[in-house]
């Protein structure tokens, strides 16, 4: 699946010629709002045949980049499921979905060669250098 899921995100660079997050959403038409959500850091919802993502209002400029990488994910792997990010919980849990979703947003995250940028530095450091929970590194890399 890890194979699929990078030919999935290879292709959608190579057409809209970016990895932001954000902006592929909006390329794609998938819309985001931003609101108050609790403990949920973003879910993904299919309304009336639209996409939308909502993420929390309450997160930085890069758990909300994280955040909308993996909701993106559920958008092109899982379009016409329902699915909710909790905060602290869904980089960790073993569902098929949730690992997917996290697979889709470290491929779109994180190029292959960064470890050649940051030869003897551990995961964690590499995690609070780049700003990206050490969870994506490890689904990247190990």
């Amino acid at each position: 699946m890890k194979k699929y899921i990078k030919k999935e995100v290879l292709k959608l660079l190579k057409k809209h010629k970016t990895n932001d997050p954000e902006e592929l959403a909006n390329r794609m038409g998938i819309m985001i709002i931003d609101m108050p959500l609790g403990s949920n850091a973003g879910s993904y919802r299919f309304m009336k045949n639209h996409k939308v993502i909502f993420v929390n209002s309450d997160l930085d400029y890069h758990q909300r980049k994280v955040v909308i990488a993996h909701e993106l994910g559920h958008a092109v792997l899982h379009p016409k499921t329902n699915c909710c990010f909790i905060k602290n919980k869904t980089l960790l849990l073993s569902s098929k979905i949730e690992k997917e979703a996290n697979i889709f947003a470290c491929e779109l995250l994180i190029h292959d060669d960064l470890l050649k940028d940051y030869i003897d530095y551990s995961l964690n450091e590499i995690a609070n250098a780049e700003y990206l929970p050490v969870e994506l590194l490890e689904l990247k890399f190990n």
